[in-house]
């Protein structure tokens, strides 16, 4: 009974000045990169691995101004960049709510199957401060986030659906690290 309930605990981890909640039936190890800082903005990632061919990757970027945050603009260039960087077939977009905000996930494959390599690549996106302008129907941001996994459907649905990224008070260390103020 103690092992269940265990399971059912998010997981909780430090991104820079985030804290990435989640909830995922898999055993891993997370990897925290340093953060990349420049005029543009900011940029958080971690990583977590199963192995070379299942993990997932969730990675948050603050620019430093305002940016394009229209979901229907990045609903269309997450794929096609897929396809041409990646050599990925993009064979599915749906909307979903992630976070509690509106986001999308693009389902894909690789065009030619590799031994090792993942056989499924699911790549979510959705904005934590996304505001609609008044100026049509576009959205401005400043902070985006990207999950991309290669864990099965459900591993991965579990992982967008409970997935939960705080900055600020709640971002501060158990170990009594400096607390942020919210912005």
């Amino acid at each position: 009974m103690l092992s269940v309930m265990a399971i059912a605990v998010p997981d909780s981890q430090q991104l820079g000045p985030y804290t990435v909640s989640f909830d995922i039936n898999a055993n891993y190890q997370p990897q925290i990169f340093q953060p990349i800082e420049n005029e543009m903005g900011n940029a958080y990632q971690m990583n977590l691995f199963v192995d070379n061919s299942t993990f997932a990757v969730i990675g948050i970027t603050e620019y430093a101004d305002l940016t394009d945050a229209t979901l229907a603009v990045h609903k269309s260039l997450m794929p096609m960049n897929m396809i041409i960087r990646e050599g990925l077939n993009a064979t599915n977009v749906e909307d979903m709510t992630i976070d509690g905000k509106k986001g999308f996930v693009v389902t894909s494959m690789p065009f030619e199957a590799v031994a090792g390599a993942p056989s499924m690549v699911y790549r979510a996106m959705y904005w934590l401060d996304s505001q609609d302008c008044e100026c049509g129907p576009v959205s401005v941001g400043k902070t985006s986030v990207i999950v991309t996994s290669t864990f099965p459907q459900d591993v991965t649905n579990s992982l967008l659906s409970s997935l939960q990224i705080v900055k600020g008070e709640a971002a501060a260390s158990a170990a009594g690290g400096q607390v942020l103020p919210p912005e």
